[in-house]
């Protein structure tokens, strides 16, 4: 549900403001289940969880909208360990795949 109020909530927004909205998905290719996909616009701190209640288990997807810009994305799993990709130009009207592969894991 709070996803789909998210979604409703984003569509709106970029209906609003009249720019298009893209498609994002977050592919897990790893064999570990996730708990949180965090997304926020690149260069700010407030982080937006995707998941809500819900979890990415092992070979599925989270598919969600954004508008037009730059993305951060960040998922965890249940012992916090972390997987980003940073800096993503995403146009209106696009669609953006990200398949998460243990290599995406960071370090830090």
């Amino acid at each position: 549900m709070k996803v789909s109020v998210l979604l409703l909530f984003l569509l709106t927004v970029s209906l609003a403001a009249g720019t298009l909205s893209a498609t994002v998905e977050i592919k897990n290719c790893t064999s570990t289940e996730f708990y949180f996909v965090w997304v926020t616009e690149s260069g700010r701190e407030k982080w937006i969880d995707m998941l809500g209640l819900a979890i990415l288990p092992p070979d599925s997807s989270a598919v969600f909208q954004v508008t037009e810009g730059w993305y951060d994305f960040r998922i965890e799993d249940c012992q916090w360990r972390t997987y980003s990709f940073s800096d993503i130009p995403i146009e209106g009207g696009s669609s953006f795949l990200w398949e998460v592969y243990p290599v995406h894991m960071d370090d830090n």
